[in-house]
Parts: C-alpha cells; structure tokens; sequence
C-alpha cells in the first residue's frame, strides 16, 4: 500500500484500502481460512463483504467467520472451497475498501491516522512527528522523528496520554529520566 497523501497538519487522507486480516492457515476440510483479524472481532466478517487480495486483487465474499478460542477467526469466502484452495493464500492481507472499514468505538483510531501527527510532551514540548507505528506483541511502538535518534514509546496509557485524531496531536508522557 501507499502512504496516503496529507490533507492538512496532522489529518492524513484515508487509503483506498485497509488491511482487514492476514491468513494464518487452513481450518478444515472445507476450506476455511484462520485469519488473524487487524482490529474487530469476527462480528466485522458479516455475511457478504466484499474482500480483496491485496498481492493479486481477487475478490473473495464472506459466507461467515467465528471466533476461535486463539483469537483468530475462522472466515468462509465464496470460491475457496477446498484445503488446497485456502493454503494458497496463506501469508496473504485481505483488505477491504475504506468505505466498508468498521465503525470505530470512542478511544479507537486506525494506524494510518497516527502517522504525520505531531507528538507533543503532556507539558507541551514538541517531541517530533510520528513517522511509523511498529507492531509489538505487547502493545504496537510509536516511532517519532525529531531531532537526533527517533523515540520509541509503547502505544499504552502509562505513555501515551491523549490521541487526537481532529487535530494531529498525539500527547506523550516521556519515559523518566535516568538518574546521573
């Protein structure tokens, strides 16, 4: 995908598509895909959305998807029907076009909206923008760029203090200082 274009300081323009799910496996003997789900729970696969392949653009409509007890989701498409079927598209994204993205609930903000924004320090000192967001087992990494090295700070309350998503700011309690 591309970097989307900026709309003004701090709001960044949507992309066309955003990646819904990377296929992990096969489940079963019908061809399920196991998909580990890149925010929402299986209730976001309702029946009839529409999917792409991000590497090759194949369109693939949801039968239905439920939860497994791992945190993946189990997703039937249309046109995928065997193991052999599903095990090719192992590793790929399945994107949908922005206009499908789930509704985000309050405190929630897609990762393409973090970047560009400004960081600020809680008492206001600009700390740089942020240039990437790293996943992390534990919490995904904000990456800023200021001057000198880029900062890394954890995407968690003890850090991250407010994100504002109308303005392009993001609020940072810095990491505290090592004693001399």
């Amino acid at each position: 995908m591309t970097e989307p274009a900026r709309e003004g300081a701090g709001v960044t323009a949507p992309p066309a598509v955003l990646r819904a799910a990377l296929v992990r496996g096969v489940h079963g003997v019908n061809g399920e895909l196991r998909v580990e789900p890149l925010g929402g729970d299986a209730g976001r696969f309702r029946s009839g959305l529409l999917l792409r392949v991000e590497e090759s653009g194949r369109e693939l409509r949801v039968r239905s998807a439920r939860a497994s007890r791992d945190g993946s989701v189990l997703l039937s498409v249309g046109g995928i029907d065997t193991p052999e079927q599903a095990k090719e598209l192992r590793g790929a994204y399945l994107c949908v076009d922005a206009a499908a993205a789930r509704q985000l609930d309050d405190g929630e903000w897609f990762v393409w909206q973090l970047i560009g924004m400004q960081c600020v320090s809680v008492d206001g000192t600009q700390l740089g923008t942020i240039v990437d967001v790293e996943p992390a087992p534990a919490a995904d990494v904000l990456v800023i760029a200021g001057a000198g090295t880029p900062l890394r700070y954890p995407m968690v309350r003890e850090f991250v203090r407010a994100v504002d998503t109308e303005r392009g700011v993001i609020t940072i309690a810095p990491l505290p200082e090592e004693p001399a």
